[in-house]
């Protein structure tokens, strides 16, 4: 049974008021978002748009793309390489101990976790300090993460 539970969800082409209905019915009280470049030119999804918009809807807004964007420190995407960075070690850590505290959804720019480093990548290691992930489909169905086969889990 996991400690507690991260929620995720992309935002593809959605617009605002669709998203945030979306999150609604979760408890949300942080936005993470793990987008490596969280601005794109006249969309709600500019980092400070959608900081200002999270607010309003009593959302703290967090961008930690940094540390838990999908690109390693040479710019490739190369997951396994990723998970042994420093760097996203320090944001898994940063995550998880927000996670015990508070109700997180990570955000990523595609609607399909299966399409996304949320899923690849951050619930995968979620998964391994036995904290549960559930991602937020288009529908506002919840989907339970489980374990990518490259990755696996231990026991």
């Amino acid at each position: 049974m996991p400690q507690y539970c991260v929620y995720t969800v992309g935002h593809g082409s959605e617009d605002w008021d669709s998203f945030a209905r979306r999150l609604g019915g979760f408890n949300i009280e942080i936005l993470l978002d793990v987008r490596t470049y969280p601005y794109v030119e006249s969309s709600w999804f500019n980092r400070d748009r959608l900081e200002g918009n999270s607010r309003k809807k009593g959302w703290e807004y967090l961008w930690l793309g940094g540390k838990l964007g999908p690109l390693t420190e040479e710019g490739r995407v190369d997951y396994l390489s990723k998970e042994r960075e420093k760097r996203y070690q320090d944001g898994i850590v940063e995550l998880m101990n927000m996670a015990a505290e508070r109700n997180v959804c990570i955000m990523s720019s595609q609607l399909d976790p299966m399409q996304s480093h949320r899923h690849h990548l951050i619930a995968q290691t979620l998964m391994r300090h036995d904290i549960g992930v559930l991602h937020i489909l288009d529908s506002g169905e919840l989907q339970p993460a489980q374990a990518d086969l490259f990755h696996g889990l231990p026991g």
